[in-house]
């Protein structure tokens, strides 16, 4: 059986493969965690191009709320290459 995980946008239970990880390198930067196997906590969202961009804009409004502390313009950018990525395919 999957790990469930929970998208943070639209609070969707989902299988963890179905979701992108995003874990804090050692930098203090968020990356994509794509094998999901980084020993680090991490946040999930649904590979959906409007969850992605509902998260961009709570981070441009500061009502982002996480329990792992991030840099919210380094997390926009990267959500801005993974939306890029998710029109791609």
């Amino acid at each position: 059986m999957n790990p469930i995980r929970c998208c943070i946008a639209c609070k969707s239970r989902k299988n963890k493969s179905e979701l992108t990880r995003i874990v804090i390198n050692e930098d203090g930067k968020p990356i994509i965690d794509r094998e999901q196997k980084i020993n680090s906590r991490g946040i999930y969202i649904c590979k959906d191009k409007k969850c992605i961009e509902n998260i961009k804009k709570a981070i441009k409004k500061k009502k982002l709320k996480l329990k792992i502390n991030i840099d919210e313009d380094s997390l926009l950018k990267l959500l801005e290459e993974l939306g890029e990525e998710i029109w791609e395919n």
